[in-house]
């Protein structure tokens, strides 16, 4: 018997994308919208790179889905199409979590040929060293995700490394960290801190105009005409500005909507579809950003996770009890109404008779990615 082709496209199969590309993750727009400031600051921490010096290192830093990875990618596309005396090498942290495949992944940047794994990390330096004297071009290295790198003493050396570069090898190098965590540099060792001397450049959230006029932008690419109820790409808005201003979260929310309408084969997004993608988007964004939780948040999560429904009492008698808690009970309720803003965690008031009303909190998180 033949089998059929599993793959064959149903002629009945309603497209409603015109080019979903433009909702990819790794989608860099022809123009920036809402970040000229920040774009312009890149551009002067990079521009000493044409007149023959050093650039400047930079420091990227605010929530997650306000711009900062897309902008510093944007600002050095333009500086290698322009001109030919720099390339770039985006690494995440989360996939190159330690530093010797951080220094393993920039001696091949620079045109050595190493195996991923097999050489001690002094020895992939030297190559590394090696390398960039002749690679010819100033190389700018962005570690995205930093935070995950940082974590560990030993990893942690990297960022040294890379400044030792320039003592050793007398090469011109650049270094764009980014983290949504705003003090992640005042926690460096102070030999790095000093020697980094980098350029920090805040990202704020989006406004919810801003975040419409961006969705409206790329909704408009990406769908054809019609073929997507006109309250999805407000509601997506909507749904991000809730987020804290998180973009990145509403793009992948409309293409997911849209894979969800060429299922169900209605040559249209609803605000259903939207809502069905929503819940499946918002999970993986949620686990990813448990590692970015401090120590606090994460502690509270986890109470919360263990013994859900909790009222905030409860949590505080919890929390207290441990040996390195240092939040008050204010502090704590502060610190709950900004875990629930980002979603971690959900509550509701709970009425207690003649004793008044009081929280009860949910965590949004499944205890097995909170372990660690």
């Amino acid at each position: 018997m033949v089998r059929k082709n599993l793959f064959r496209q149903s002629s009945k199969e309603k497209s409603v994308f015109l080019d979903e590309r433009y909702l990819y993750p790794e989608h860099l727009p022809d123009t920036l919208h809402y970040r000229d400031k920040e774009i312009d600051s890149l551009v002067y921490c990079f521009d000493p790179i044409l007149k023959g010096k050093k650039p400047l290192n930079v420091f990227l830093a605010g929530p997650t889905g306000v711009g900062k990875t897309v902008s510093a990618k944007f600002v050095l596309k333009q500086l290698e199409e322009n001109f030919d005396r720099s390339k770039s090498l985006y690494l995440n942290c989360f996939e190159f979590s330690s530093r010797a495949a951080i220094l393993n992944a920039i001696a091949n940047f620079a045109g050595a040929a190493l195996p991923r794994r097999g050489l001690a990390t002094d020895e992939i330096f030297t190559k590394m060293l090696e390398s960039l004297k002749k690679c010819g071009f100033v190389p700018i290295i962005i570690l995205d995700e930093v935070d995950q790198l940082l974590i560990s003493e030993i990893n942690s050396k990297l960022l040294y490394d890379l400044l030792r570069i320039v003592e050793y090898g007398k090469q011109s190098i650049g270094v764009v960290m980014i983290s949504n965590d705003v003090s992640l540099t005042s926690k460096l060792d102070s030999r790095i801190k000093s020697s980094l001397a980098e350029q920090t450049i805040i990202f704020n959230p989006y406004t919810p105009e801003q975040l419409k006029a961006i969705l409206s932008e790329r909704a408009a690419l990406a769908f054809l005409g019609g073929a997507y109820d006109k309250d999805v790409v407000n509601v997506a808005a909507a749904h991000a500005a809730k987020l804290g201003g998180d973009c990145r979260v509403a793009i992948e929310s409309l293409l997911k909507a849209g894979r969800i309408a060429e299922r169900e084969n209605s040559g249209k997004v609803s605000l259903d579809n939207l809502q069905q993608a929503f819940g499946s988007v918002d999970a993986a964004s949620l686990i990813k950003g448990v590692p970015h939780l401090n120590s606090d948040e994460l502690a509270l999560v986890k109470i919360i996770s263990e013994n859900q429904p909790i009222n905030s009492g409860k949590i505080y008698e919890i929390y207290s009890k441990n040996k390195d808690a240092v939040l008050k009970e204010r502090r704590l309720r502060d610190t709950l109404s900004n875990l629930e803003k980002k979603n971690f965690i959900s509550s509701k008031q709970l009425k207690l008779g003649n004793k008044g009303i009081t929280k009860e909190y949910s965590s949004s998180i499944p205890q097995q990615f909170l372990q660690g």
